[in-house]
């Protein structure tokens, strides 16, 4: 099956994607001729048609609809083995797509780049940030390699892999002269007299709170939500707000005076994890990323 991994399977998905052999050429940048024989040529492969053509389009056939269902695993995996042979040169030319949580984006991220920049220097990395049930899901449905980020609230298909990095509390932080700095210690419903910045789509935030505090969470919700530290923490330093975040952010945050406050009432614990197929696992990229965490995390002292 060595067709599949190679410029034909490119052209299928993007054909599968498009439904029309006109705007799929147009998109690939070749004629529609080209894209005609390169469709032939992997349907000889697989021994049948891929798609029927009908009034409304290119529709697949039962054999287009299984070829999609792996087209994404079999893409990735062989830019990724197409790096990991190319490992003897340290000249790796490819694409690493990966998502992060925003509070590693804003500490770990920049310096673990640099390490996996001076192994890989011709490898084109994309980075995403996003909380943890967003980027799940673009790493189960292919558009992400792999994610580095808290770990999800529900079980990983299979065919992935979840390797441990390290595990931090969550804090709350406000302004140094906030209200509540004013008392040795609080407790949630002291918090809760005060509005709460929080992270958009953050369910997995939602669960914890709802497992540590009960029927007080309710209490909790954020007044604002955003997919931005920065925002997060101009917000917080302007005003009386407070956020929990991951402890791996006060030291970005003590640079705009927020510093996190002694809580009665304990927070939970964050695992973070790198999560991929297992497929990639063993893969030198992946493997070198491992690495480079490893040797540039510190969890950072609140003291």
């Amino acid at each position: 099956m060595r067709l599949l991994v190679s410029r034909h399977l490119e052209n299928f998905l993007v054909l599968y994607e498009m439904r029309n052999m006109r705007a799929a050429a147009e998109r690939k940048g070749i004629t529609q001729p080209a894209l005609t024989k390169s469709l032939r040529t992997l349907e000889d492969e697989v021994g049948s048609d891929l798609f029927k053509r009908t009034a409304k389009g290119l529709e697949p056939t039962e054999a287009g609809e299984a070829l999609h269902r792996y087209a994404h695993a079999i893409d990735q995996e062989a830019r990724f083995a197409t790096l990991d042979v190319q490992r003897s040169t340290i000249e790796a030319k490819g694409l690493l797509r990966m998502g992060v949580g925003p509070a590693l984006a804003v500490s770990s991220l920049p310096r673990v780049l640099v390490d996996f920049y001076e192994k890989f220097p011709n490898v084109q990395v994309s980075v995403e940030t996003g909380i943890t049930t967003v980027l799940i899901e673009e790493v189960i449905r292919g558009d992400l390699d792999v994610m580095i980020s808290a770990r999800p609230d529900r079980p990983l298909p299979e065919h992935f892999a979840a390797v441990h990095l390290f595990s931090n509390r969550m804090l709350a932080v406000c302004r140094r002269d906030h209200p509540l700095r004013q008392r040795a210690r609080v407790t949630i419903e002291d918090l809760c007299q005060y509005r709460r910045v929080g992270f958009l789509d953050d369910h997995d935030f939602d669960i914890n709170a709802k497992k540590t505090f009960g029927r007080r969470v309710e209490n909790l919700t954020a007044a604002i939500r955003t997919n931005s530290v920065s925002v997060m923490l101009d917000v917080l330093a302007a005003t009386d707000h407070f956020a929990i975040v991951n402890e791996i952010m006060v030291p970005r945050g003590k640079a705009q005076g927020l510093l996190p406050l002694t809580v009665d009432d304990p927070l939970w614990v964050i695992h973070i994890e790198l999560i991929c197929k297992l497929a990639f696992i063993d893969s030198r990229p992946i493997k070198t990323l491992l690495r480079a965490w490893n040797a540039r995390t510190l969890v950072p002292s609140t003291h």
